[in-house]
């Protein structure tokens, strides 16, 4: 007998919608087929002829936790992303004042093991001053690695170990990771450029939302993601370059992709549905780096989600409690607040709604938000799919009805998005990780602790 079946519902299998049955046991799909040819189950779910799709992977987040709890935690942050449809994250990694990197890579597992209910990866540090203990944190489960392009001020001691400082040592960097057989996740902007920009505007008396806009070009953006493809080239990494948002850039990434160098490249909800005017209207809630940019880039990021330029779309989660985003309350204005903005309870709401816009299809849709995840950071059969053997990771969709996204409602321990008041077509029922239901129509059903640690396949 199996733990539990999913009747009447039009699943997505390989390429298209299903009318189809799942029937899971212990946490795997081991069965696609007709109501009558399903095995009997402990449990029946009737999805009503409503869409079961692949649960959302977000390869981005900074729930953080530990020193920063008072922001979002592992049990608040995996609540507000199962409530959004995500299933598996990865959390990237932070420095901590008085541990190494491979302590602080502990300490952030032992917490999300303690909190999470969904299932997580965590991402290493990769910097100047940790090289030699890349191989170590590989061996520990981590599976990929983060780099800055910068040299992390000393106050700044959450970037420690994140920071290449220059292009030599981001060339270690690569070449180490290389060795694991890991992907190189990329912040790829320059710094030099962004400091000076930053002195230039400052001497004229700026300090409001648009000042911190001016002081990240494009350039700065568009020349360091070139450099790292070049040196990631040479070096022979998996390079991911995360959060991007200039229309130069995804030209430069599209050419690379064409000579076959491997690459790929990710972008945030904010950056794919918000211009530089429109986040300047909402102010330090929308403030990001890189920074929310004009119509035309806007316009060259979707072309670049359909053509397969970008691969995936992640959330570089990122909450502040709100007098860390008050403008009012700093003497440097927009650059003495935080850069980043919460998003796990949006990104797969607000791309659902632009599938009913037709502004992708379903199956970019699964591709964007979960299959090339898993596949690039190497959980793919067991995630990203619907799939015998599979994990049984899915989310059940009504994409016929429609609501409104609203602070108040939200999970997220800030209950704040940049999306408040949003009309959005296209409602997440039901989230089940690994067979299990996590989240039903506004209530969570699993305990703290009940994800799993996820671990990639290819790593050495």
């Amino acid at each position: 007998m199996a733990d539990l079946n999913i009747i009447n519902g039009k699943v997505f299998v390989g390429n298209e919608l299903i009318e189809t049955g799942l029937s899971i046991d212990q946490g795997k799909i081991v069965k696609i087929g007709k109501t009558n040819t399903l095995p009997k189950a402990e449990k029946t779910i009737d999805a009503n002829k409503r869409l079961v799709l692949p649960g959302g992977i977000d390869v981005h987040t900074h729930i953080l936790d530990l020193e920063f709890s008072y922001r979002e935690d592992f049990y608040t942050g995996t609540q507000a992303a199962s409530s959004g449809g995500i299933t598996t994250f990865l959390e990237m990694p932070m420095g901590i004042e008085g541990q190494t990197a491979l302590e602080a890579f502990d300490s952030q597992l032992k917490a999300m093991k303690e909190k999470s209910i969904i299932d997580f990866g965590l991402i290493g540090a990769a910097g100047n001053n940790n090289i030699d203990t890349i191989e170590e944190l590989a061996s520990k489960g981590a599976i990929a690695f983060k780099t800055f392009m910068l040299d992390a001020p000393e106050e700044m001691y959450e970037l420690k170990d994140l920071s290449a400082k220059n292009d030599s040592f981001l060339l270690q960097i690569f070449s180490k990771i290389a060795e694991v057989g890991l992907v190189s996740c990329i912040h790829a902007e320059n710094d030099s450029i962004i400091n000076s920009e930053i002195n230039r505007i400052v001497s004229l008396g700026k300090y409001d939302f648009q000042a911190h806009t001016d002081s990240r070009p494009t350039i700065a953006e568009d020349e360091a993601s070139l450099r790292a493809m070049v040196l990631a080239n040479s070096a022979g990494v998996k390079l991911n370059l995360v959060h991007m948002s200039s229309k130069n850039s995804f030209d430069f990434i599209r050419l690379a992709k064409k000579r076959s160098w491997d690459v790929s490249c990710e972008i945030t909800p904010h950056h794919l549905f918000l211009t530089s005017e429109e986040a300047a209207e909402i102010g330090s809630w929308a403030k990001s780096d890189p920074p929310i940019r004009s119509k035309e880039h806007v316009e060259a990021a979707w072309k670049a989600l359909n053509d397969g330029t970008i691969d995936m779309v992640a959330t570089d989660h990122s909450p502040y409690s709100c007098e860390e985003k008050d403008v009012s309350s700093s003497e440097k204005g927009i650059f003495g607040v935080g850069s980043g903005t919460p998003g796990l309870e949006t990104m797969i709401p607000l791309m659902l709604d632009a599938v009913n816009k037709r502004k992708l299809s379903l199956n970019r849709f699964t591709e964007v938000t979960s299959l090339n995840q898993a596949k690039r950071f190497g959980i793919h059969p067991r995630k990203g799919t619907i799939s015998l053997n599979s994990d049984a990771d899915l989310i059940i969709v009504d994409m016929k009805e429609e609501y409104v996204v609203k602070n108040k409602n939200l999970y997220t321990k800030q209950k704040v998005t940049i999306f408040d008041e949003w009309n959005l077509k296209g409602k997440i029922k039901q989230t089940i990780v690994r067979g299990n239901e996590i989240f039903k129509n506004g209530e969570f059903l699993a305990k703290r602790g009940y994800g799993s640690f996820i671990k990639p396949y290819y790593s050495s």
